[in-house]
């Protein structure tokens, strides 16, 4: 297999009354990809935003965009995918991308921002620049909660479609100072999605 960069899988759903009521329901799906560790799978971390706790994330790293690719192409994923979608009350949103930095780090924080974003068309290139200014100004803010760690990319499947990862000490830090240093940034999106979420490390 040719070399490729590691890529970042994320999934987000609202999940079922008894999902939230039972997560073992949930629990039976990163137990499935687990069995992929060695192929491919580098590690899954999952939890809920601190506000609407039905409101799941699920971050999947994988070696490189083929090896995920393998796991789509196994005879039982039609079935998984079905398990996933059961368990929600929405349409299962599912991403791609090779985030720069170490996004692990950026879950790993007490708490993570997600921001799953969308550019307006003629700002495509704009945006990239000035989200990168955002990350380089965040690192300012590390004495005011800011952990240091950020990780940002376009999908693979839309280039006006970005996620960023960046975490923080608490909620109140990362709300704030996000709003703050990424005002610019978000005159150039057309959609945005700020999730604050403590995650899980599957099998921790």
């Amino acid at each position: 297999m040719a070399h490729e960069d590691p890529i970042v899988e994320v999934i987000q759903f609202v999940s079922t009354e008894q999902c939230l009521a039972n997560p073992s329901l949930f629990q039976e799906l990163p137990d499935i990809v687990q069995g992929w560790q060695e192929k491919g799978l580098k590690g899954q971390y999952w939890g809920a935003t601190v506000v609407k706790p039905n409101n799941i994330y699920w971050v999947l790293f994988w070696q490189s965009r083929a090896h995920a690719a393998t796991f789509a192409a196994d005879p039982l994923y039609p079935e998984f995918v079905q398990r996933r979608q059961s368990l929600a009350t929405t349409p299962v949103r599912d991403f791609y991308a090779p985030l720069s930095g170490n996004p692990q780090l950026c879950v790993e924080a007490p708490i993570t921002v997600v921001d799953i974003f969308k550019a307006h068309e003629a700002r495509i290139e704009k945006m990239h620049e000035t989200l990168h200014n955002t990350a380089n100004h965040l690192l300012w803010l590390q004495p005011q909660g800011f952990t240091g760690s950020s990780s940002l990319g376009v999908t693979r499947e839309d280039p006006s479609v970005g996620i960023y990862f960046g975490g923080w000490n608490s909620v109140e830090e990362g709300h704030e100072k996000w709003k703050e240093a990424a005002e610019e940034f978000m005159k150039q999106l057309s959609d945005l999605t700020i999730a604050h979420i403590a995650f899980k490390k599957h099998g921790a």
